[in-house]
């Protein structure tokens, strides 16, 4: 059973690519990674005041800082997103969507969001709800078993 769940991941992860690739072919002025680090930019800050900082990019991304510290000089040179000072930290910069990020990342939303409507659009909405479902919980399970193996490894 699990190597054909594997096996359907797998297909999934490609599927998923072909989807970005699509995006950046009608959208090739914004990397599909640039979304990516938006959207956490956006979930990260709307606890903490509309804010946050690139450790926490890199921590929550599973990216090395340096690649996180790239996106977000590039991010900030777009127009997308905007430092500044942390008013818990003056030293520190906290980053924060500017307004044209905010459009752009509601922009995929909707993209994305057409994208998985048209392709359920014969579904059930059990069905739908089931898989969404499910693959929360399987998401979840994945990133703590992620978590683990990474807190062992630093050991």
């Amino acid at each position: 059973m699990e190597d054909v769940l594997a096996t359907q991941l797998l297909q999934l992860s490609q599927l998923i690519r072909k989807a970005r690739q699509q995006w950046l072919r009608e959208r090739p002025d914004v990397p599909i990674g640039m979304v990516s680090i938006l959207k956490l930019i956006d979930e990260i800050g709307t606890g903490t005041g509309g804010c946050c900082h690139a450790k926490d990019l890199a921590e929550r991304s599973g990216l090395d800082p340096s690649t996180v510290s790239r996106a977000v000089a590039a991010a900030v040179g777009q127009g997308l997103v905007e430092r500044r000072v942390d008013r818990a930290d003056r030293r520190a910069s906290a980053l924060a969507l500017t307004p044209r990020g905010h459009e752009l990342l509601a922009a995929a939303g909707v993209w994305f969001g057409a994208l998985i409507e048209r392709a359920l659009a014969d579904w059930p909405a059990t069905d739908v709800e089931r898989v969404s479902g499910d693959l929360a919980r399987f998401s979840a399970a994945l990133s703590g078993v992620l978590e683990t193996h990474q807190q062992d490894a630093a050991r």
